[in-house]
């Protein structure tokens, strides 16, 4: 009875760890393309040596390898002049190891004077200091706004070049 009930318990031991090892192999065979881990509340901050100044957060991301989806994003940067320019959108794609952003949906990239730059898609190369926006895109600042197919913004948004279909309006008061 006693090797009956020992037999048992080896059995059963062999089951588990077998099961065991059988997740465990599973879970390491996936690679990292597949591997999707989703954070709550992600913020990515940094000042480079070159004083590049962000900060980016998001209400959600889902991490794969050196991606990072985000949903809901805010930002800000600083500019060299110590001025901060703020952004907003509603996902956003961040390449981490680039300082690589791109965005869509209702993206809108502001200042504390009141200018503003908007566009349904966007990409941002931080390091280049480079923000190309498309579609729709609109640009407002004190009187004068300018509608664009397209824009390239560099230099901490001092120089904008506009291409497509582009109108301007001035309102004079």
């Amino acid at each position: 009875m006693i090797a009956f009930v020992t037999l048992r318990k080896i059995k059963l031991k062999v089951v588990f760890y077998t099961i065991l090892f059988l997740v465990f192999y599973t879970s390491i065979a996936f690679t990292d393309d597949q591997l999707v881990i989703e954070i709550d509340n992600p913020k990515f901050s940094e000042k480079g040596l070159d004083d590049k100044v962000y900060e980016i957060k998001a209400e959600k991301g889902f991490k794969s390898n050196d991606q990072l989806e985000l949903i809901t994003v805010e930002g800000k940067f600083k500019t060299d002049k110590g001025a901060w320019i703020y952004l907003k959108a509603n996902k956003g794609n961040f390449l981490q190891s680039l300082n690589f952003l791109s965005l869509e949906g209702d993206i809108i990239f502001y200042t504390e004077e009141n200018e503003t730059l908007s566009s349904d898609h966007a990409t941002f190369d931080i390091k280049k200091d480079v923000i190309v926006f498309i579609d729709n895109v609109s640009h407002t600042k004190n009187d004068l706004r300018i509608l664009a197919n397209s824009s390239r913004a560099i230099k901490n948004l001092n120089i904008i070049t506009y291409e497509g279909n582009v109108s301007t309006r001035i309102s004079i008061k």
